[in-house]
């Protein structure tokens, strides 16, 4: 029988630099558009998000990544972080790695959580991939060794991969254990739950999976067609949908809103801003592609303007209540149809209730979070807006304490806000939502250094 790939790795087309980042040269060439910066434990390894054409890759220093990856194979592991290619920059080589989206056992909670086990053609997936990589792992290893210790996690296509770890990381047979023996919760499929306890006892004797993988993936295969495995966010938005991509030009380091703004003031916000401009423009396009109305991308332009330029003046927080609304945009509210008399449009309709404000829909957002976070589920996705990150642990620890909200700016569909703590105990949080649907939903929360 003969057994269809495993999201195959995709070989990108051979490149000759990379960006810069810091204090890195210039770059060789343009070849690739950075987005972000990403680092543990949001990223296996630590470096630059970057678009090049239609994919999504990691570009990472060679001498800081080279634990933190699988090299030299002679054959090229599908299921192992390694290497896409080697790019240049002025003062040394960048390594072009795979996006790995998030931990494989935070996706499976998360999936879990949200009411979206995995269907068979994942869990098929899951386990013939891990199996797989277990056996790529162990090639290079000394009989006495208990192998390679690190995490697995998914990438932007779908694909588990396992990542080198420090040494008190799992070894990859006892963590791909782990992970099949908790997606085996997702199904009651009496074939399905047998044949990953198959493979979980096929685990046990890594060095023979040369021989009993091709039999077990053979029984998986026949159970369930393997297809990629999807987040907890793409589920929740639908499929994914290719938006049309038009060639951009990679300008120099500092230049643009972000550049501005580390220039004349502090390089983290204008982390945040580049950050928060991507996922602006990222909603914007998926959800045209979609069909679906989005928020104003000006909205989100100006709203992070205001998060990076705004609150680098020091300012005591104003009432959100003391906000006039002669201050905010109209610009977002829909017009009457052609057919409404002028009395109706201006009228409310009788028993609808009042539109939530942002300052309150902030407040019942963090105390969401709070809740989220007391039941020891700091993804929080139903408050979360579909294409958001997950949020870094110092803003949920924040988000816990922060009372007090001043409105900072409110275009219609985005609003950014400031929470802080009365007591002074804790920094800053910068906030931006966003409404979908006529429900706000909590994009972004940046926190901010005390004093």
């Amino acid at each position: 029988m003969t057994r269809p790939p495993i999201a195959p790795l995709e070989q990108p087309p051979a490149s000759s630099g990379t960006t810069p980042v810091g204090s890195r040269a210039p770059a060789l060439t343009d070849a690739y558009r950075p987005i972000r910066r990403v680092e543990p434990p949001l990223s296996p390894v630590a470096g630059v998000l970057a678009a090049a054409g239609d994919r999504r890759v990691v570009l990472a220093d060679a001498v800081e990544a080279r634990d933190r990856v699988f090299c030299g194979r002679p054959d090229p592991p599908q299921h192992l972080l390694a290497p896409c290619d080697v790019v240049r920059r002025g003062d040394g080589h960048d390594l072009e790695l795979p996006w790995c989206r998030e931990p494989l056992a935070r996706l499976l909670a998360a999936r879990a959580a949200g009411g979206a086990p995995l269907a068979g053609g994942e869990l098929v997936t899951l386990v013939v991939s891990l199996l797989r990589g277990v056996r790529e792992a162990w090639a290079d290893q000394a009989p006495e060794s208990e192998g390679p210790r690190g995490t697995w996690w998914i990438d932007d296509g779908g694909r588990p991969l396992f990542a080198p770890g420090s040494d008190d990381a799992e070894p990859v047979v006892s963590a791909a254990d782990a992970v099949i023996a908790q997606a085996a919760e997702h199904t009651r499929d009496r074939v399905l739950v047998r044949l990953l306890e198959e493979g979980r006892s096929a685990l046990q004797r890594p060095r023979a999976l040369v021989r009993a993988l091709p039999q077990l993936e053979d029984a998986l295969f026949e159970a369930c067609a393997p297809r990629a495995i999807e987040r907890a966010e793409e589920r929740a938005g639908g499929p994914r949908v290719a938006a049309p991509r038009t060639a951009v030009e990679l300008r120099p380091a500092g230049s643009g809103i972000p550049g501005l703004i580390e220039r004349f003031g502090d390089a983290g916000i204008a982390d945040a801003v580049g950050d928060a401009l991507d996922r602006t423009r990222a909603a914007l396009r998926s959800r045209l592609a979609g069909g679906r109305r989005a928020p104003l991308l000006a909205g989100g332009v100006v709203a992070a303007l205001v998060l990076g330029g705004g609150l680098l003046w020091p300012a005591e927080p104003e009432p959100a209540a003391a906000r006039g609304a002669s201050e905010r945009s109209p610009a977002a509210a829909p017009g009457p149809s052609p057919d409404a008399s002028p009395a109706s449009s201006e009228e409310p309709v009788a028993g609808a209730p009042a539109p939530e404000d942002p300052a309150a829909a902030a407040e019942r957002l963090l105390d969401e979070l709070a809740e989220c976070v007391a039941h020891g589920d700091p993804l929080c996705a139903g408050i979360r807006d579909a294409g958001a990150e997950p949020l870094p642990p110092e803003a949920l620890e924040t988000a816990v304490g922060a009372t007090q909200l001043a409105l900072l700016d409110d275009y219609g569909d985005v609003a950014v806000l400031r929470a802080d703590d009365p007591a002074g105990e804790r920094g800053s949080l910068l906030l931006q939502l966003v409404r979908l649907d006529g429900r706000w939903l909590l994009r972004t929360a940046t926190p901010m250094a005390a004093g």
